[in-house]
């Protein structure tokens, strides 16, 4: 935008031109025959020279210099304007810093209460880690030490096995050694032709009926005790293995219910951890879409009071030109000049009498 076309001068000579075309204009127009300008600067010039056509139609001679004259007046209301304009920027230019301040400040609390329970949970999380290892190695000692127990209840089984074979076999030989001595009593009951072959052989059937007796009731009493003693072992071994693996899955069931119970933990712990970070990642993001916005409503309004101050700047120096000019016209002025500048100022005052009155 050019600062330097949308001067009292410039925009008064437009609205002759687009007066004199005879057709409806509107500020677009004036903008475009003088070549830019602000249109805060050029709708309250068009309104001024709207208001001074009634002057020109009363006093058509009174020069355009005099018309600039009293288009400064109502430049002070301009000016007037452009400075409530630059305040409400500063008020809202403060409002915005304030805002920006208070979003950084909250910010900066939610995002210091987020990193502590960010290190809450991460040692929570730790100390569910290092307790999962406790467990597991404990789980793992009790297991070693049941399967150490089984181990050596195996052996006992083993060596009682060995035994009960080694009594059978000792039996087998008690057995047949008996067997052999009746066998031999039976032969020399045959060869004894004596006299006392009857005699010896009623001896010997007693005895060996005796020893028969006798061997069956060892090996009766014996095989009862082996028996008994091995149903006893056993039983003793069975209940000891039942009561091993009743252990061996209470201890597995007792770990895989801490097992789970230590990983639904640390998934809630992971869910809180992946939530926060997401309520950091969206507060960081407002804070930058906040900053940014703060930012560019500073650079426009900064702009806009730059340009204000410019527009400023120059509607004073063309201010002071025409002050300089109208001097000039009256030091120089003629007696006609200063009954219509007379006239003018009865003009206005109807003028402003008019106004009034409507």
């Amino acid at each position: 935008m050019s600062i330097k076309k949308a001067t009292p001068k410039a925009v008064f000579a437009a609205c002759e031109q687009l007066a004199l075309l005879g057709h409806s204009w509107n500020r677009d127009d004036v903008r475009g025959i003088i070549g830019g300008g602000s249109f805060t600067v050029i709708d309250p010039l068009i309104q001024s020279w709207r208001k001074l056509q009634p002057v020109r139609e009363v006093a058509p001679s009174v020069p355009a210099e005099v018309l600039i004259e009293v288009a400064s007046l109502i430049e002070q209301k301009i000016t007037h304007f452009v400075d409530e304009v630059s305040a409400r920027d500063h008020a809202r230019e403060q409002t915005l810093l304030q805002l920006n301040e208070l979003s950084a400040a909250e910010f900066e609390q939610k995002e210091a209460e987020l990193m502590i329970s960010l290190e809450e949970s991460q040692l929570t999380n730790h100390q569910l880690e290092a307790e999962l290892s406790r467990v597991e190695l404990d789980s793992m000692t009790e297991i070693a030490k049941e399967r150490e127990h089984s181990q050596s209840l195996t052996l006992k089984l083993q060596i009682t096995e060995e035994a009960r074979s080694s009594l059978n076999k000792q039996l087998a030989e008690q057995k047949a050694f008996f067997e052999s001595t009746l066998k031999d009593l039976k032969q020399e009951h045959k060869m004894a032709l004596n006299d006392q072959a009857s005699r010896s052989l009623e001896l010997s059937n007693e005895q060996a009926q005796k020893l028969k007796l006798e061997y069956q009731q060892q090996l009766a009493q014996q095989k009862a005790e082996l028996t008994g003693a091995a149903e006893i072992t056993e039983n003793r071994l069975m209940r000891l293995l039942d009561q091993s693996r009743l252990e061996i899955k209470e201890a597995h069931a007792e770990f895989n219910q801490k097992i789970d119970m230590l990983n639904r933990e640390l998934q809630i712990e992971k869910q809180q951890c992946n939530s926060q970070k997401l309520e950091i990642k969206a507060l960081q993001s407002a804070h930058e879409a906040l900053t940014e916005e703060s930012i560019k409503v500073e650079q426009d309004t900064e702009q806009q009071v730059i340009t204000l101050r410019q527009e400023l700047s120059l509607l004073s120096s063309e201010n002071k030109a025409i002050k300089d000019q109208l001097l000039e016209y009256q030091t120089q002025g003629s007696q006609q000049a200063k009954s219509d500048l007379q006239q003018l100022k009865d003009s206005i005052r109807l003028l402003q009498e008019q106004v009034k009155i409507r």
